[in-house]
C-alpha cells in the first residue's frame, strides 16, 4: 500500500511539473539555467513567476521548502508530494536542492527503488539537473540495502555526466564502504587506486570502511597495514578505525596488540566506547580469558563508559556456553541490583543455556520469572521456539504444543522454524498423527513445508522404521521439486542399511553424489551395513574412497570398522586400523578397547589384553561398569601363571559417570582373588 501511496504522489508530482508555471531551475554545481514553458503566463528566461496566493496568504518558497523537508523527515511521503506540487503551482523555482531534498527522503524512508525511478523519470525530462549529491544520496541508499551492482552503475553514470557530477571523496567513501560490507574488499581496494589515480586523497572514512572490510574478514595484518599508511599520510583515525581494529585483534588472540591499539587510542584523545569495550570483552570470553574480560569491565567502569545490556549479554552467554549457569545468574542478580533492567535477549540468553545442558525445568522457571517481570519484558518468538525445541528434544512434545497455544495467544505467528521443530519433536515421541496435522496446518497458515522440514520427516520416520510412510513422503517431495537434503539422504540410507537392503543404500548413495556430496555420515553408514552382510573388503574400499576424497573418518567410523572386523576374527586387520586411528590423533574410548580385549580374551591373548589396558592407563580412559565386567570375565583369575596379573596398570580416573564401580575396586577386587598380587591398589 505504501509503494502505490508513493507510485501515486510522484505521478501527480509528474502531472503538475509538466504543466506548472515558468519554474526556473539552476543546478547548484555548475550554475547552469533553464527555464520551463508555461501555458499559464508568459514570463522572461530568468524571471522567477509571482508566487500564488490563497485566501490571501501567499506561498513562500523557504516555508515550503522547510515544509517538505519536515514532511520527508515524518516520513509522510504523501504531504510532501503535495507540497512539492504546491511550490510549483506557486511558480517557485526548482533546482538540485529540492531534487536532493526529495532524494534523501525517499532514500530514509526506505523507498530507495522509488528514488531510483524519480530520479530516471525526472533525469529523462530534464526537470531538474542532478548534481553530485543526487548522486550520492541514491548511490548510499542502494549500499544500504546491498544493492551493489546498481550503486557501482551510478558511481560509472557520474563519471560521464559531466563537472557538477564527477565522483568525490564521499562517493569513494560510500561504494568502498558497501562493498567492504559484503565482503568485496578487494574490489574496493581497486577503488582506492582509482580514486588515487583520480587526484582524490583518502580521507578517514575511506581509510576506516577498508580496514573494517579486512577486519571483518580475518585479514587484520592488511587492516593494519591500512592503518600505518594512514599514519604516514597524515590522516588521523578515528574511533571507528581503533574499534575494528581491536574488534579483529581481540578475535584473534592477539591481546598485546589489541592493548596497543588501546594506549595508542588514549594518547591521541580518543575515548574507547561501549562497541570497543565490548568487542574486547567478548573477544577475550571466546579465547577462554573470562576473567580477564571481568577486569576489562571493571575498568571499562572506571573510566566511565557505562555498559550496556549487549555487554552484559555477551558476558552471560559466554558462561552459560561454557556451562556457568549458576554464574550466569549470580552475574544477572548482580547488575540487576545496580538498576541494571535485563532484556529480552539477557532472558533468551539464559534460557536456551539451561535448555542446552538440559535444565528444561529452570529454563521454563527462568520464562516463568520474565512473564512475572516488573520491567515489563515480553517474551518473543525466541523465546518460545528456543523453550518449545527444549521440550522436544527431551520428548515432551504435548508440553511444546501447549507453549505454542500460548505463543499464539500471545499474539505471535508460528514461523517455520517452529513448524520444523513441533514436527521433529512429535515424531521423536512416535506420535505421527499430530506431526502429519502440523504439516497439513503449515499450507493453511500460508508456509510451504522446505527441504528441512521434510528430512526432519524422513529421519523420524525412518527412525520408526514406517516404509510406507517414508516412500509417500519421498513421492510428494518429487512432486514439490524438491530433492532430500544430505540429512535426509542419511536418514534413508541408515533405513535401508538396517534392514540389510544394501542395493537401495547404495542407489541412494549414487544419487547423492548428484545432488549433495556425502559426508562422513554418508560413509560411516554405507560401512557399517557393509560390514554387516559380511562384505568386509567393500567396507574397507569405501573407506579407502573416504579419505581419496579427503573425508577425515571420526572415532564413530573408525569405531565401526575396528569393530566389525574384531567380530570377523580378523583381529590383526582391526589393530592395523587402529594404529590408523591413532596417528589421525583420534583416541579410542572404552567401549571400543572393550571390543578388542573381549575378543583378545575369547582367543587367550592375555599378553594383548595387558598391553591395552596399559595403553587405556597411559590415555587416562575412563572406565565403566561393561569394561570392568569384561575384564573379570576375560583374565585368567583362577589360573597358577599370575604374572599378568602382576603386570595390571593402576587407573588414575574413576568410573564413567552414571555407575556405582570404580576403577580402583577393580584392583581390589582382583586382589580379592588373587590375594598374592600386592602393589596394585595405590
Amino acid at each position: 500500500m505504501t509503494r502505490c501511496r508513493i507510485a501515486a504522489t510522484r505521478h501527480r508530482l509528474f502531472a503538475v511539473i509538466s504543466r506548472s508555471s515558468p519554474a526556473q531551475k539552476r543546478c547548484i554545481a555548475c550554475k547552469h539555467s533553464a527555464s520551463f514553458p508555461t501555458p499559464d503566463a508568459p514570463s522572461m528566461p530568468g524571471e522567477r513567476a509571482p508566487p500564488l496566493s490563497r485566501k490571501g496568504a501567499t506561498a513562500d518558497h523557504r516555508t515550503l521548502t522547510a515544509l517538505i523537508d519536515s514532511f520527508l523527515h515524518a516520513k509522510n511521503l504523501k504531504s510532501a508530494f503535495s507540497a512539492v506540487g504546491l511550490m510549483f503551482k506557486s511558480g517557485h523555482a526548482s533546482d538540485a536542492f529540492l531534487l536532493n531534498l526529495l532524494m534523501k527522503g525517499l532514500c530514509k524512508g526506505h523507498s530507495v527503488s522509488e528514488a531510483v525511478k524519480l530520479f530516471r523519470e525526472i533525469e529523462h525530462k530534464r526537470w531538474i539537473p542532478a548534481n553530485s549529491v543526487t548522486y550520492n544520496i541514491l548511490i548510499n541508499g542502494l549500499c544500504k540495502e546491498k544493492r551493489m551492482e546498481e550503486a557501482m552503475e551510478l558511481w560509472r553514470e557520474m563519471a560521464r555526466a559531466g563537472p557538477c557530477c564527477s565522483p568525490n571523496a564521499i562517493t569513494y567513501s560510500t561504494i568502498m564502504g558497501g562493498l567492504c560490507k559484503i565482503g568485496r574488499v578487494e574490489e574496493a581496494m581497486s577503488l582506492l587506486d582509482d580514486m588515487k589515480r583520480s587526484g582524490l586523497d583518502a580521507d578517514v572514512f575511506v581509510y576506516s570502511s577498508l580496514v573494517s572490510g579486512w577486519c571483518n574478514a580475518g585479514s587484520v595484518d592488511r587492516g593494519m597495514y591500512l592503518f600505518h599508511e594512514m599514519l604516514q599520510k597524515g590522516v588521523h583515525p578515528n574511533l571507528v578505525t581503533y574499534s575494528c581494529l581491536i574488534h579483529g585483534l581481540s578475535k584473534l588472540g592477539r591481546w598485546q596488540e589489541a592493548d596497543d591499539m588501546l594506549r595508542s587510542m588514549a594518547d591521541r584523545g580518543i575515548h574507547p566506547n561501549v562497541f570497543t569495550y565490548t568487542s574486547l570483552i567478548d573477544g577475550l570470553c571466546k579465547d577462554g580469558k573470562s576473567a580477564e574480560a571481568m577486569r576489562l569491565l571493571d575498568l571499562m567502569v572506571e573510566n566511565g563508559e557505562e555498559p550496556s545490556n549487549v555487554t552484559f549479554n555477551v558476558l552471560i552467554n559466554h558462561m552459560c556456553k561454557n556451562g556457568l549457569i549458576e554464574d550466569a545468574f549470580g552475574f544477572l542478580e548482580k547488575i540487576t541490583e545496580k538498576g541494571n533492567v535485563p532484556d529480552v535477549v539477557t532472558y533468551n540468553t539464559l534460557i536456551l543455556g539451561l535448555c542446552n545442558v538440559g535444565k528444561i525445568g529452570e529454563a521454563v522457571k527462568v520464562f516463568g520469572k520474565m512473564l512475572e517481570s516488573s520491567s515489563n519484558v515480553k517474551p518473543d518468538l525466541m523465546t518460545f521456539n528456543t523453550l518449545i525445541h527444549g521440550l522436544c528434544k527431551i520428548g515432551h512434545g504435548e508440553q511444546a504444543l501447549n507453549l505454542r497455544k500460548m505463543m499464539v495467544r500471545r499474539g505471535h505467528t508460528c514461523n517455520l522454524v517452529t513448524y520444523n521443530i513441533l514436527i521433529g519433536g512429535l515424531l521423536k515421541s512416535k506420535n505421527v498423527s499430530k506431526a502429519m496435522m502440523l504439516k497439513s496446518e503449515m499450507a493453511d497458515v500460508g508456509l510451504k513445508p522446505d527441504s528441512f522440514t521434510y528430512s526432519i520427516m524422513l529421519n523420524g520416520l525412518c527412525k520408526m522404521r514406517d516404509v510406507e510412510a517414508v516412500e509417500s513422503l519421498l513421492g510428494e517431495m518429487k512432486d514439490n521439486g524438491i530433492s532430500p537434503t544430505s540429512y535426509g539422504y542419511n536418514s534413508l540410507m541408515a533405513l535401508h542399511s538396517k534392514m540389510d537392503r544394501m542395493e537401495q543404500a547404495l542407489s541412494l548413495f549414487d544419487e547423492m553424489d548428484d545432488n549433495h556430496k556425502p559426508d562422513i555420515v554418508s560413509f560411516t553408514i554405507l560401512i557399517d551395513g557393509a560390514c554387516k552382510t559380511g562384505d568386509l573388503e567393500f567396507a574397507k574400499d569405501l573407506f579407502a574412497d573416504m579419505l581419496y576424497r579427503g573425508i577425515t573418518p571420526d572415532l564413530v567410523t573408525y569405531s565401526v570398522l575396528i569393530n566389525r572386523l574384531t567380530e570377523s576374527g580378523k583381529l590383526d586387520e582391526a589393530m592395523e586400523v587402529l594404529d590408523g586411528m591413532k596417528a589421525k590423533g583420534l583416541s579410542p574410548d572404552v567401549a571400543l578397547y572393550d571390543s578388542l580385549i573381549r575378543q583378545f580374551g575369547a582367543k587367550g591373548e592375555t599378553s594383548k589384553i595387558i598391553d591395552l589396558l596399559h595403553e587405556m592407563a597411559a590415555n587416562d580412559v575412563a572406565l565403566d561398569a561393561k569394561f570392568v565386567s569384561t575384564i573379570l570375565d576375560t583374565l585368567p583369575f583362577d589360573g597358577e601363571d599370575k604374572d599378568p596379573l602382576e603386570n595390571l596398570p593402576n587407573f588414575s580416573k574413576e568410573i564413567s559417570e552414571g555407575t556405582n564401580f570404580s576403577c580402583h575396586e577393580l584392583i581390589k577386587k582382583i586382589q580379592r582373588i588373587c590375594p598374592e598380587i600386592q602393589g596394585q591398589s595405590s
